[in-house]
């Protein structure tokens, strides 16, 4: 159950700081046709890195969640 958490936060927080804080579709302009999903959308990237992470150890899920938890927590505190 644990371990479960672990990748559904990383995935989140993963998702967050891609979309929401680095804004790399924004940046990179990759709204050629439209939307370009699931890299513009928190909820469509977060199901996508979940189920990548079902498929790593749970030593990258915990860097993952570390690394972007901070910037998440740095982001909010702000």
């Amino acid at each position: 159950m644990q371990t479960e958490l672990i990748k559904l936060l990383a995935a989140f927080l993963f998702a967050h700081y891609f979309v929401n804080v680095l804004m790399i579709p924004v940046k990179k302009k990759l709204k050629i046709s439209g939307r370009v999903k699931p890299f513009d959308c928190t909820v469509c990237l977060s199901v996508w890195v979940a189920l990548v992470l079902l498929f790593v150890p749970v030593a990258a899920s915990e860097f993952i969640l570390v690394l972007f938890g901070a910037g998440f927590l740095a982001n909010k505190i702000q």
